[in-house]
């Protein structure tokens, strides 16, 4: 597992699959606390303080519940890695815009920026340790089955325009006329515009959150991506003899604000399994990405923990 050293790291941890979850266990904050106290999700909560533990415990849905769970693991697990202190002295700090980030105590140490996203059973986290750098990391996740009776009821077009407040019109027109590049019809063709108005909105995401503002900032009609491309599901690369869960990488998008081109700035998109992307961005142009790392949490966090 990568600390940053050398660049970007990057890492994702799949929650469903360490924490199965039973359909019967209901949500609500009873069934949170009954989750609780699973052994293994006890050893995961005792790694984090008492208010983070309330903040976790305080979601309505286990799925939630388990999203923010990882999300704080990752970050502590972060700055031990990254900033060689002990898991206990892990503090998540914020920059002035909220951002969180960690800063050494006395201001003596090494300092981590890092951003995190979380979507579907996916948490994902990017940071870069000791680096004059800001970075955004956005996950989603593809739900066709609430997309596309909405996209049916209103019409493709109208449904896109509903989310003209976040794209430049450029961009809602390019969104609302894309086609994919071989014949589909259907449902086919919809899932093809999604998983294109999707590439368009992670990027957009992980850009905003690279600037530590939020999806209402100003000039958000003003700045556009140019040359969105759709990153290849690992469904659709890989082999019955070659199975994998990283899809294709698309790293030459265009920003462009206020006629402009920005070149201080870079973005990747990467498809994962068969219905995830991630977007990152960063405003460093010389310090590169580290590949993904699908983490377990015995392996990566746990046993960081337990030497720290």
């Amino acid at each position: 597992m990568t600390d940053g050293y050398n660049g970007v790291f990057r890492w994702v941890l799949d929650v469903q699959s360490e924490w199965p979850c039973s359909d019967s266990i209901k949500s609500g904050r009873e069934a949170a606390a009954l989750w609780a106290h699973g052994n293994d999700n006890q050893r995961a909560l005792s790694l984090l303080t008492s208010e983070e533990r309330e903040k976790v415990l305080r979601f309505y849905h286990i799925k939630d519940v388990k999203l923010s769970l990882g999300s704080q693991l990752l970050k502590h697990c972060a700055v031990v890695k990254s900033c060689h202190v002990p898991w206990s002295e892990s503090v998540i700090s914020k920059h002035e815009n909220h951002k969180p980030c960690y800063l050494p105590k006395n201001g003596s140490g090494k300092r981590l920026e890092f951003n995190v996203s979380h979507h579907g059973a996916l948490v994902a986290l990017a940071g870069c340790a000791d680096q004059d750098i800001q970075i955004g990391i956005d996950v989603v996740q593809l739900d066709h089955t609430k997309d596309i009776p909405r996209v049916r009821q209103e019409g493709w077009s109208s449904w896109v325009n509903t989310y003209e407040a976040v794209f430049s019109a450029q961009e809602v027109q390019d969104i609302a006329t894309w086609e994919p590049s071989h014949k589909l019809v259907g449902d086919d063709l919809l899932k093809a515009k999604l998983r294109h108005f999707y590439a368009h909105w992670c990027l957009k995401e992980a850009y905003v959150k690279m600037t530590g503002e939020a999806l209402m900032a100003p000039w958000l009609q003003d700045m556009e991506f140019r040359n969105v491309q759709v990153p290849q599901a690992a469904s659709d690369l890989s082999t019955m003899h070659a199975p994998g869960d990283w899809g294709e990488t698309i790293s030459d998008v265009e920003v462009w604000r206020d006629g402009q081109k920005m070149t201080e700035v870079k973005l990747e998109l990467q498809a994962f399994r068969h219905d995830y992307m991630i977007g990152i961005a960063s405003s460093r142009l010389d310090v590169p990405f580290l590949p993904y790392n699908l983490l377990d949490l015995q392996r990566d966090v746990y046993s960081v923990a337990d030497l720290r």
